[in-house]
């Protein structure tokens, strides 16, 4: 019987990749896209990978709780119509943004989708997993998390906000997550994952002219999505991992994350700080 995979950003970069490796190798997916054009250019490069019953798209918006909860109704629907059970979350969306910007939950944009949107939408779709040591959830960050801190007085940079510390920050609270929940939830494992520079257009949207152009010379030096797609695969299919959640893997390898995501007093006040500001009472007792 096949398994079961959710990507967010699924019609684009590092997301899209990821699509096309699963559907390769036999996993039914439910992609999350946003753009119409996107959505229909996914599905028409999938035909040769796919018939109707491997790929499910869902249209969602990952900014804003009440969007992340109309999202996940629509997700419960295809997983109850077809009597599914989530093997695999995959957590691919991202969002870079030059200037300031308020989601409809008055949060900054980035924080808003990297990490509260991370947290929430895992919240909503817990109970429809399957609860296994072989079920996965992956986070994907960011080796810019290595040069992020943290300040609890100002998680969402509304001080000096700058696009590239807004964003590094963001991905430390991913992996601060995950390193929450593995030690929380001990019943599916849960990673984080360093696609390392990869070429994407991520840096192209929602940014000014200049970030637009710095992003597209690095990138040039990037690796191919397809290159953290087969990774992140790896770290699905591979039972080596089943012992391993809460690691942070670069290159289908666990290594050392940033030294603040060890210490136990910041992984327990983002994981609080964060469930008071989607007043989430008990992440892990949410009814199906």
């Amino acid at each position: 019987m096949s398994k079961i995979a959710i990507v967010t950003g699924a019609t684009s970069g590092i997301g899209r990749s990821l699509v096309l490796t699963l559907l390769k190798n036999d996993v039914v997916v439910i992609g999350i896209g946003r753009s119409d054009d996107k959505i229909n250019q996914l599905i028409d490069d999938a035909k040769d990978f796919y018939d109707q019953h491997k790929l499910f798209i869902v249209k969602g918006d990952l900014s804003y709780h009440k969007a992340i909860e109309e999202l996940s109704e629509s997700i419960i629907d295809v997983l109850q119509t077809n009597d599914f059970k989530i093997d695999y979350l995959c957590h691919v969306a991202g969002r870079v943004t030059s200037g300031y910007h308020v989601s409809k939950d008055y949060h900054e944009l980035t924080f808003q989708v990297n990490h509260l949107a991370v947290v929430d939408l895992t919240y909503q779709l817990l109970p429809y997993m399957n609860v296994s040591l072989k079920s996965r959830i992956l986070v994907v960050s960011s080796q810019s998390h290595f040069r992020a801190n943290i300040n609890f007085n100002d998680l969402e940079t509304k001080t000096y906000y700058t696009i590239l510390r807004s964003y590094k920050r963001s991905k430390l609270y991913n992996v601060l997550f995950v390193k929450a929940f593995s030690k929380k939830y001990s019943e599916i494992p849960i990673y984080a994952i360093d696609p390392a520079l990869v070429k994407t257009d991520i840096g192209q949207k929602n940014t000014s002219k200049i970030a637009s152009f710095v992003w597209n010379m690095r990138s040039k030096k990037g690796v191919n999505p397809a290159v953290p797609a087969r990774h992140m695969l790896d770290v699905i299919k591979d039972d080596v991992f089943n012992e391993l959640s809460g690691s942070y893997i670069k290159f289908g390898k666990p290594i050392t994350s940033n030294p603040l995501t060890y210490q136990d007093e910041i992984i327990e006040r983002l994981w609080k700080v964060s469930l008071d500001m989607l007043e989430i009472k008990d992440f892990f007792n949410k009814k199906s």
